[in-house]
């Protein structure tokens, strides 16, 4: 756990997701009132970002969440963005979508398929919802009465003890939290997570090319680390890890490594998987 959430503390509404799952009667009833699992001991795959401190996953494909910390630089986790990370989406695996815990857990209750889908629009999004609402009562593994109470039971008492935002719309909702992270946004990176610090006055962003059908060109590389912004440098970490498995690749995932110790970010040296 503690390399998972390196120098932060867990939060206070995360502290009460792991109260109210053991007052609930553990994880499998936690589930199936929230639809995911709590997750805190560094659930991790390749390409989830190195500065994302993971709290649960759903179970399937791999599908999980977490506190997004822009290498650090969030003060502290309550108020953190939250990201979902679908990990066989391999060109496009991460997604911004709460602007802070209790958000995502409100949108998480209302439809949690607006996490790891994408639509075209607006009207997409309810003529899937309508669409898997007449496949989920046509179902035979549907819920019956007693669970769907069981359930509903649950989601009242979390909302007695966690107060959690009105969110009117969640899929404008989602939409607009991409947008407002993408206003924020110095430098893109592969993954469309983005750097969110600043150049210094005098520096100039320099790009690393990297593509993941191509073997990094390791002298370029070092020759790159000693001269680059930092902000470049972040750059770089977020699409190494978006278009390599760093395990396959020792030396790189060492160069990247020790370039993080030595610009502070041993936390996200740890996580790198």
């Amino acid at each position: 756990m503690r390399t998972n959430f390196g120098k932060y503390y867990v939060p206070p509404t995360l502290e009460k997701l792991i109260d109210f799952q053991k007052e609930i009667g553990g994880w499998e009833a936690f589930n199936k009132g929230l639809n995911f699992f709590l997750s805190l001991d560094n659930f991790r795959y390749f390409n989830t970002p190195s500065d994302v401190i993971v709290f649960g996953n759903i179970g399937v494909d791999g599908i999980h969440f977490g506190f997004l910390t822009d290498y650090g630089s969030a003060d502290h986790l309550e108020a953190a963005p939250i990201v979902c990370v679908s990990p066989m989406e391999f060109d496009s695996p991460t997604k911004i979508v709460a602007g802070s815990l209790r958000e995502f857990l409100r949108v998480n209750l209302a439809d949690q398929e607006l996490f790891y889908n994408w639509f075209q629009s607006e009207e997409d999004y309810i003529a899937a919802k309508r669409r898997w609402a007449e496949e989920t009562a046509s179902s035979p593994y549907r819920p019956s009465e007693a669970e769907e109470k069981a359930r509903q039971d649950i989601i009242r008492r979390l909302k007695e003890v966690i107060p959690m935002p009105e969110i009117d719309n969640p899929y404008r909702y989602v939409q607009e939290i991409g947008l407002q992270r993408q206003n924020r946004i110095t430098v893109q990176t592969r993954d469309g997570l983005g750097i969110i610090a600043r150049l210094e006055e005098g520096e100039k962003h320099e790009p690393f090319p990297v593509d993941k059908d191509t073997d990094p060109d390791l002298a370029r590389l070092r020759d790159f680390l000693e001269i680059a912004p930092k902000v470049s440098k972040l750059a770089l970490f977020r699409d190494v890890q978006q278009n390599y498995i760093l395990r396959d690749y020792e030396q790189l995932c060492s160069m990247v490594t020790e370039e993080m110790n030595r610009m502070g970010l041993a936390d996200e040296a740890a996580r790198i998987w």
